[in-house]
């Protein structure tokens, strides 16, 4: 009977289907290897680049050990989708006032810098100094144990800086049912660190606003657009620093200074033009072309001059070397080109392929990009001389 009969050898070499007494496993595993012999002659039909594809194992055999099934569970990593590549806002500036920079003579541009910076070593005295309360100010945090009553009695000493933190206090973010009258009640009120940063920020808002930027309109308006950058660069580098755990008061007040060279250069042009040293007045794009490119110069200069801190002479000579590898330099770098390439139409033309490189080496994200950005947008708006 068939039951009983053995197998003849020519009907061995023939695949048979396991007997059922042998389990399920036996039964898959047979009928997987004649789906393979199948999908491969489909392979040989179709070539290598069909989009024929052998079935996954369901549970696993020996036949595919290690495939993953449709329906298997992904890990975590696996389902974690890569973030959309940063799409920075739109820019500020006018296309029109981008042409006109980028058509601007570079011969212009070296001669008026020259002028500039003559005239500011000719005349070195009449740089305005870094206010001695801002100096005290910055020294007194980095000391490791900032006292209250230190910086209480600091900021009393000028009227101007008081004002300003009263003006803060009393200000609608805070909504206080209660107006702020007394400094020692508004320093309660917004904390030690906003209370310093508000005052090296008043302190320092006298080297922008001088006398000589009236010579000019041109020379006016940059200052302000020079003011509201290096303002929204301080904030926006003290958030990024508070993101990687870096020190959130010097980021701050490295970047408040970083564009000091600007502010320095415009006073230096607003003097030129005092001084008949120009034949005519620039235009504003030769204006943004040739501070672009005297600003760090000038701005070591007014470093020396200043006997600044060794790390704040640092981030202003090298806040535009992608080389530099000081995490606070690239703190205020990479926050300064992320507010320029949204307001300053004498940017480099590769700015957005640097902003890019920089993130990419700090590993910061493009979501970390985009708060940035919003971060420094919000602080812009709210920056007046």
């Amino acid at each position: 009977m068939w039951g009983h009969a053995s197998p003849s050898p020519m009907r061995s070499a023939t695949p048979q289907a396991p007997n059922s007494s042998h389990g399920g496993r036996e039964v898959i595993a047979h009928r997987r290897q004649g789906v393979c012999v199948v999908f491969e002659r489909l392979r040989q039909l179709f070539g290598a680049s069909s989009k024929v594809s052998e079935p996954a194992v369901v549970h696993g055999t020996t036949a595919d050990q290690g495939k993953t099934s449709p329906t298997a569970a992904k890990s975590p990593a696996a389902e974690k989708k890569a973030a959309p590549p940063w799409k920075p806002m739109q820019a500020e500036f006018r296309d029109d006032e981008r042409r006109a920079v980028l058509s601007v003579d570079g011969a212009a541009v070296h001669a008026l810098s020259s002028t500039i910076t003559s005239e500011l070593l000719a005349s070195i005295d009449k740089i305005p100094p870094f206010p001695v309360i801002a100096n005290r100010l910055i020294e007194a945090l980095e000391s490791k144990n900032v006292r209250t009553d230190v910086i209480e009695r600091l900021v009393t000493q000028d009227a101007v800086i008081a004002a300003k933190i009263l003006s803060v206090a009393n200000s609608p973010v805070y909504a206080l049912s209660t107006p702020v009258e007394t400094l020692p009640l508004a320093m309660r009120t917004l904390g030690l660190e906003e209370i310093s940063r508000i005052a090296v920020a008043a302190a320092a808002a006298a080297v922008f606003d001088v006398g000589e930027r009236l010579a000019h309109d041109s020379v006016s308006q940059h200052q302000q657009a020079v003011w509201a950058h290096s303002l929204a660069t301080a904030r926006g580098a003290a958030w990024l620093a508070m993101q990687r755990n870096a020190d959130v008061q010097r980021a701050y007040v490295a970047g408040l200074i970083h564009d000091v060279g600007k502010a320095v250069a415009l006073r230096g042009l607003g003097m030129a033009v005092v001084n008949g040293r120009l034949a005519e007045r620039p235009t504003p794009a030769l204006v943004s072309a040739t501070i672009e490119h005297a600003h760090v110069e000038v701005g070591n200069i007014v470093a020396d001059a200043w006997r600044l801190g060794d790390y704040l002479a640092a981030v202003v000579a090298h806040h535009h070397d992608l080389n530099d590898t000081d995490e606070l330099t690239r703190i205020v770098m990479l926050t300064s080109m992320v507010d320029e390439l949204r307001i300053n139409p004498a940017q480099p033309q590769d700015l957005l392929a640097q902003i890019q490189a920089l993130a990419g080496v700090m590993s910061v994200s493009s979501t970390l990009l985009a708060e940035l950005e919003f971060e420094l947008k919000k602080a812009s708006s709210s920056a007046k001389l």
